[in-house]
């Protein structure tokens, strides 16, 4: 799926999806709730389970460094977003 592929992107939105797909952003958004989770939502966590992976098997790389790589613009949302996922902050994942 295109999602899965392109999740990397910082500007990867809802919009570059449908366009992507040839479908309407609403139609888009209205099949992925259908399946389970909104747009947001899915990005987030392919984001989060990438950067992850990475933090286990990468310790070598900053955890800014994988934050960003991994799509997001923002390292304070990204500790946000992995400690309410993980519930543990990056480095505690990295066992630093």
């Amino acid at each position: 799926m295109i999602l899965e592929k392109r999740f990397t992107e910082p500007d990867f939105s809802a919009y570059k999806l449908a366009a992507a797909t040839g479908l309407s952003e609403r139609y888009v958004n209205e099949l992925l709730y259908e399946a389970g989770a909104s747009f947001t939502m899915r990005l987030t966590e392919l984001r989060l389970t990438k950067a992850a992976e990475l933090l286990v098997h990468d310790s070598e790389r900053r955890i800014s460094d994988i934050a960003f790589d991994c799509g997001f613009n923002d390292l304070s949302y990204f500790n946000r977003c992995f400690r309410r996922r993980f519930g543990l902050t990056p480095s505690a994942a990295r066992g630093t």
